[in-house]
């Protein structure tokens, strides 16, 4: 990693993060430390993730071609151009890497008395890869091999991605590599509030977008979602405009959720642009109307509303939540029966492939 890399990357340590190889790391979220302790699940449980179990990861640390208002991060420099002859990890060792890193992170939760042992367990054998955190996937060159590799390995993915790279998205469907749940962030109605949201850093930006939209549909083995992350007096603007986006892209889902006013995001916005669940639901049933899919769910913690295309389609989802239930309680029984107390020197760094 570069010099100048390294110094920003640094933050993100000091932050909490643990860094994967040359590019990649791992973070722990709020719910994931709610769930260990047997509290709270995040909305995701509503595609059957158990937060304990999620493994929450990006393969382009500090990397992104956006510099969103909303975006909490820093926007240095560095951020938004990958050095010449970058070198980059291949998708066994970020995976074997990722989950060693989830163990870290997590072993110090051992001896807390609200986890149970049973959890604690769990915990130390994600599941579930969702693949975001910081800056856009689609940028690592290898993932639709990471993703196919990620699958293999009995885990679910979640990837959320801006849609700048549609070219990333064909190599995807060329190869076969079908996330469980593909997200993509819209941010604008029109190019005109796109711009000003997204702040792009690469040509023919909205232009990209429109074409990845187009491609969602053909990701039929995947839960298709697009995501609106809504910021009040920005982009929460002409439902109808976002609605046409929508039945062009035919997802399964569509989420809306509010804006936090956050980190370095409070520097570019006042506290006033976060919207309360009562606005996103107003605003969602706009969209519900034009568009014919209906609101199914909400989470107030999160202020997530959550719209389906059709009853098809919500059938599938419980479904594929059920299927992985079930897949999940078979393939535990193969590590439970090795694994009585777990210790990082004895499973941690050895037994990755269960």
């Amino acid at each position: 990693m570069e010099s100048t890399q390294r110094m920003e990357v640094a933050r993100y340590l000091r932050a909490g993060y643990k860094l994967v190889g040359n590019h990649s790391a791992v973070a722990i979220c709020r719910w994931t430390r709610s769930a260990i302790r047997g509290e709270r699940l995040c909305y995701k449980s509503w595609y059957g993730i158990q937060s304990h179990r999620c493994l929450q990861m990006t393969p382009v640390l500090n990397f992104c071609d956006f510099a969103c208002k909303f975006c909490w991060r820093m926007h240095l420099p560095g951020r938004f151009k990958i050095p010449n002859g970058w070198r980059w990890d291949e998708p066994e060792d970020i995976i074997n890497g990722s989950i060693i890193a989830q163990r870290l992170l997590l072993i110090g939760f051992k001896g807390n008395p609200k986890v149970t042992k049973e959890r604690f367990l769990e915990a130390m054998f994600p599941r579930h890869f969702t693949i975001s955190l910081d800056g856009e996937p689609l940028l690592y060159p290898k993932l639709p091999d990471l993703i196919k590799r990620i699958n293999e390995r009995n885990f679910t993915t979640f990837l959320v991605t801006n849609g700048s790279i549609p070219m990333r998205l064909k190599e995807m469907l060329k190869k076969d590599a079908h996330p469980t749940n593909l997200y993509l962030s819209l941010y604008g109605p029109n190019k005109e509030v796109f711009q000003a949201t997204a702040d792009p850093k690469i040509p023919n930006a909205w232009e990209n977008v429109l074409t990845s939209l187009e491609l969602l549909d053909q990701f039929k083995k995947s839960r298709t979602v697009i995501r609106l992350t809504m910021v009040r007096d920005l982009n929460m603007v002409e439902p109808e405009g976002y609605a046409s986006l929508i039945k062009k892209a035919n997802p399964m889902f569509v989420e809306l959720k509010g804006y936090t006013w956050v980190g370095e995001s409070q520097k570019r916005l006042p506290i006033t642009a976060m919207p309360t669940l009562d606005e996103l639901e107003k605003f969602a049933e706009k969209i519900q109307e034009i568009t014919g899919y209906k609101i199914k769910v909400k989470d107030d913690k999160s202020r997530v509303v959550m719209l389906v295309r059709d009853e098809d389609a919500w059938e599938t989802n419980l479904k594929m939540v059920e299927e992985w239930k079930q897949k999940v309680s078979k393939l535990d029984e193969n590590w439970k029966s090795k694994v009585e107390d777990f210790t990082m020197e004895e499973h941690g760094y050895k037994l990755l492939y269960y």
